[in-house]
């Protein structure tokens, strides 16, 4: 009876700590005025721009925001974010629309991040510190849990909950490999006002040409390469949510070293576009980028993404136009 007390009273200890820790990194957190999560906080609940971008990487490195709210007149916000995909997006649109109705959205979606990858599921945990007072992100941080498709699975049969849910009882678990980015956002104060980080790098057709071989070798040596389900869904559910509010979204994709025309990922995207009736642009294949001096990688640098921004922004002005006219 002694042992099973100290086991009982352990456990409260433990749970005790947990609950007080995650209180103290809950204010710590939302109350950072520097930092990645800071730029993650202002675009959930502040931002108030007309044209939000949301995606990845490509995002966030590839448009010029400042350029874009020059030429069409309208303030624009880069809310894309680094090693994400369309899963984020969709999880950043339910939240921009629930405090704000821009005018336009534009999702910024590469090609590659529509395939399933263990990675992308990982890296939604950037959404955990927000699952108890922002009910909006709820389903897309439960996929974290719910991503093995293959119910006959060991795991499955093990454990055939939502293991993130139980997870997600801690306090601690949502703020997991965040403390010391928590910590960096109050020593440095940078800020980057309309969420557009370019890259200054040039690549080298060496670089270029070892960076198309490692991809394809790495593609080649995927067994089980498919297009997920609820990146699909994420990408419909952007869309319907735009519509019940009458925003105007446009679906982009910026360009890249190299284009795979019979990717499959190309066709499932013209289709869910065209069937409604969303603006396509697409300019992986566009000629007017296939010059080593506007990438940085596979990303574009700023020179590049000052003259793709610059293409984009006529791109949205007659989207915008034809809008209205409707």
């Amino acid at each position: 009876m002694k042992f099973i007390k100290n086991i009982f009273l352990l456990f409260v200890l433990v749970v005790a700590l947990d609950q007080l820790s995650g209180i103290v990194l809950h204010y710590l957190y939302f109350n950072l005025k520097s930092g990645a999560e800071f730029e993650t906080t202002y675009a959930f609940t502040k931002t108030d721009a007309d044209i939000i971008v949301t995606g990845s990487s490509k995002a966030r490195r590839n448009y010029n925001t400042p350029l874009i709210s020059d030429s069409l007149g309208m303030t624009c916000y880069n809310a894309g974010h680094d090693g994400q995909s369309v899963l984020f997006s969709y999880a950043m649109t339910k939240m921009i629309l629930a405090h704000h109705t821009p005018k336009m959205i534009v999702v910024e979606i590469f090609p590659e991040e529509m395939y399933y990858t263990d990675l992308h599921y990982d890296r939604l945990n950037i959404l955990l510190p927000y699952y108890s007072d922002y009910p909006e992100i709820r389903e897309v941080c439960d996929w974290r849990g719910a991503r093995k498709e293959d119910s006959t699975s060991i795991e499955k049969r093990l454990f055939a909950f939502n293991t993130e849910k139980i997870k997600l009882l801690s306090q601690c678990y949502r703020y997991n490999s965040m403390w010391l980015d928590i910590a960096t956002g109050y020593l440095k104060k940078e800020k980057i006002k309309s969420g557009y980080l370019p890259l200054t790098d040039t690549i080298t057709e060496a670089e270029k040409n070892n960076y198309i071989s490692e991809f394809e070798n790495r593609v080649s040596r995927e067994k089980d390469r498919h297009i997920d389900p609820n990146k699909i869904k994420s990408l419909l559910g952007i869309i319907e949510l735009c519509k019940k509010k009458n925003v105007i979204v446009v679906v982009s994709m910026s360009p890249v070293l190299k284009r795979y025309n019979d990717d499959p990922v190309y066709k499932s995207i013209i289709d869910i576009t065209a069937q409604n009736n969303v603006p396509f642009l697409d300019f992986t294949g566009d000629e007017r980028f296939n010059h080593l001096e506007y990438f940085a990688d596979n990303h574009l640098n700023k020179s590049g993404s000052s003259f793709y921004s610059q293409v984009l922004a006529d791109s949205l002005k007659k989207i915008i136009s034809s809008s209205i006219r409707n």
